[in-house]
């Protein structure tokens, strides 16, 4: 996802508006998007606090027992126990919350002019001097602050984690984070879709894509569905994903996933158009824990 074009690498997610999530390709301080310093202004920095992995900025007030951030750290805690990763405890991840919409689009427009307007966005950037990654989301106050975070900051917490992760999957699993924990993972919009007449599952296909550009919407579905299957379905399933999710933490990359996958669940068409068949259309009640 995005390549080293420079001495400078980026990789840039955002939660798109008609789309969930995107990424694009890297970008570059040369022949790129025009990178500023944070130091040219509108970036929020009045209030720091720090929820654990997370350090939140804001410039309007943010009080400690905000019930978003203990919905926050829980999700790091159950991302990190449910796919057995390492808490990766030294990496902080940088979280810019802007009041409002106006003043989070007018910042990212001068800061990352070439890239869309989305409601939230991820960044990975190397470190000035060659160090660990700088992990960065940019989004604002709004309804939807908390989906918006989850997703984001599960792509952050897994890049804090792992060496590479493939689009597809970083996709899947921020689809599947980004829920309410009640949910189990469910993504009711992508499920009653999913069942639709004709849906065509091909993770030979969605495995080889490299570029969000490559993505339609069904493309997002389907690797919320493969991943919801890993996870929720078989002990052998859930094993293939975490085994391959520990080849991702290494410098050699673990190959294709569906080979492991069609060890655990033969048939895989037949085994992802059933479970998602069992599952309830029926979705439960959406605790609000934020953007009262």
């Amino acid at each position: 996802m995005g390549s080293l074009l420079s001495q400078r690498r980026w990789i840039v997610l955002g939660l798109g508006l008609l789309v969930s999530c995107q990424s694009f390709p890297a970008l570059t301080g040369t022949g790129g998007a025009a990178i500023k310093s944070d130091k040219d202004g509108g970036i929020p920095s009045k209030n720091v606090t720090r929820v654990s992995q997370f350090v939140f900025h804001s410039d309007f007030d943010l009080p400690k027992n905000q019930p978003l951030f203990k919905e926050l750290s829980t999700l790091r805690e159950s991302l990190y126990k449910e796919l057995q990763l390492p808490p990766s405890d030294t990496t902080l991840i940088q979280v810019y919350l802007f009041e409002d919409r106006t003043k989070y689009e007018s910042y990212m427009k001068g800061k990352y002019p070439d890239l869309p307007k989305r409601r939230a966005f991820f960044v990975a950037q190397r470190g000035r001097f060659g160090g660990s990654e700088d992990l960065l989301v940019y989004t604002y106050w709004g309804d939807r602050v908390q989906q918006d975070l989850r997703h984001e900051l599960t792509h952050a917490l897994l890049h804090a984690s792992l060496k590479d992760v493939p689009l597809w999957l970083d996709e899947g699993l921020a689809e599947y984070f980004e829920m309410p924990s009640s949910w189990n993972g469910i993504n009711y919009q992508h499920l009653e879709a999913m069942r639709s007449p004709g849906t065509k599952f091909d993770l030979d296909r969605l495995e080889k894509l490299s570029d969000v550009q490559q993505m339609s919407p069904a493309e997002y579905r389907e690797a919320w569905a493969w991943t919801h299957l890993m996870l929720r379905t078989t002990p052998e399933a859930k094993q293939a994903l975490l085994a391959y999710l520990q080849g991702l933490r290494s410098n050699t990359p673990p190959g294709p996933m569906k080979p492991r996958l069609e060890r655990a669940i033969p048939a895989l068409d037949d085994a992802v158009r059933r479970h998602l068949a069992e599952l309830d259309l029926v979705k439960p009640r959406n605790p609000t824990t934020a953007a009262n």
